[in-house]
């Protein structure tokens, strides 16, 4: 269903979305016959599909809450879209055609698919006023001089371009599939630049002028303008955006869709998690260390030998069994200071055995006289006042 002014556009002849139109003063007989045909409608296919523009949300925003407070169901679900009122209606009669085909889950999901496959914008004497896209200061000024015009682009990306001999059409970064189809409805603009310009620059079979939308002039705000869109008319365009789009069933209802929050029960998504890829086997690749150690050069590959060049190992030879550590090597003797060594008595008594007489540390012997500069000139220690022991014979 679609909620507002906005009649259809005539392009798909064997459906059309149900209009629902509330006047400015909505009374509570005119409020209770809207809710009447949702209600039927929800008896006849289980759920309802709301579509209304983003850019007058109040009355949508409200009829949808109301509808499903009195008849007491979460299967009416609401969809704001952001596009032109002539695009709106290409859309809304689209969803409608494919309401047969896949469930309202889904369904809720491609609408918002299918206002970013179609070009929609339109051609202004003036931008001035425009407020549902964001325009420069500098397209707000020029809007004041004479002869100028633009081209504003509303979907899949809001663009503004102003026309100049040297550029005449906006860059098109993104083009419906082949064969491409173009329906416009003017209000006093240029139309010779939509038919010439425009449907060259997109590569458009062919273009039809449709009647105007009622909510045109509020859209656009401007005295003269031509409003476009471009579309695909290829027969299974729509079933490929079908496929495109990836839907998954909802946590709570259970109903598929693919936005991030359930439209029918309000319920937060979780993103898919991916399965982690398959720890690689050790015998599929080779250790970092079997690679460093072979070269890469097939000439040292060459030089090092390849293992057909080696002889063959014989079958009946057994590996032999690894050789038994060496014993370790004891440590050598800790030397010991002369000092500390003239403090023991076993270096008296082996002085003895040796025929020198013995000396006391830190005293030299009698006539000995100490080279200057020796250990002997230096200063008697607190040792020499020790007494030893003789020396015991062995």
């Amino acid at each position: 269903m679609l909620l507002d002014d906005i009649p259809s556009a005539g392009v798909i002849k064997k459906s059309h979305a149900e209009r629902l139109t509330l006047p400015a003063e909505a009374t509570s007989a005119a409020t209770l016959a809207v809710i009447a045909r949702i209600s039927r409608a929800l008896r006849a296919r289980g759920a309802v599909v709301v579509v209304y523009p983003a850019w007058r949300p109040d009355t949508g925003i409200r009829l949808v809450r109301l509808a499903r407070s009195v008849l007491r169901t979460d299967r009416v679900a609401g969809i704001p879209l952001q596009l032109p009122p002539l695009a709106f209606s290409l859309v809304a009669d689209q969803l409608a055609y494919l309401s047969g085909y896949v469930k309202p889950g889904v369904l809720a999901s491609m609408a918002v698919r299918l206002s970013q496959e179609v070009f929609a914008g339109a051609w202004v004497n003036s931008v001035a006023r425009l407020e549902h896209i964001e325009t420069g200061i500098g397209e707000h000024l020029s809007s004041y001089l004479p002869g100028t015009d633009f081209m504003v682009s509303a979907a899949p990306r809001p663009h503004v371009h102003r026309i100049s001999s040297s550029h005449p059409v906006a860059p098109i970064s993104h083009r419906p599939m082949d064969p491409i189809f173009v329906i416009a409805a003017h209000q006093g603009g240029d139309v010779d630049w939509v038919k010439e310009r425009f449907k060259a620059e997109i590569g458009a079979r062919s273009l039809s002028l449709v009647a105007e939308q009622p909510l045109s002039a509020d859209f656009w705000r401007a005295k003269k303008y031509v409003e476009f869109v471009a579309f695909s008319g290829h027969p299974r365009a729509l079933q490929t955006i079908l496929r495109a789009t990836p839907t998954r069933r909802c946590t709570w209802c259970g109903e598929p869709t693919g936005l991030e929050t359930c439209l029918f029960c309000g319920m937060t998504q979780r993103a898919p998690t991916r399965p982690p890829p398959p720890a690689p086997q050790a015998s599929d690749q080779p250790s970092h260390r079997a690679r460093s150690i072979v070269p890469s050069d097939p000439s040292i590959q060459s030089k090092a030998g390849s293992p057909q060049s080696r002889p063959p190992r014989p079958a009946s030879a057994q590996p032999s069994p690894p050789a038994p550590a060496p014993p370790r090597a004891a440590a050598p003797p800790r030397a010991v200071p002369a000092r500390s060594r003239a403090l023991q008595p076993e270096h008296a008594a082996s002085a003895q055995r040796q025929g020198q007489p013995e000396r006391r540390a830190g005293r030299p012997a009698a006539g000995h006289q100490s080279a200057p500069g020796s250990a002997a000139a230096r200063p008697p220690s607190r040792t020499d006042d020790i007494e030893f022991p003789p020396a015991r014979a062995r």
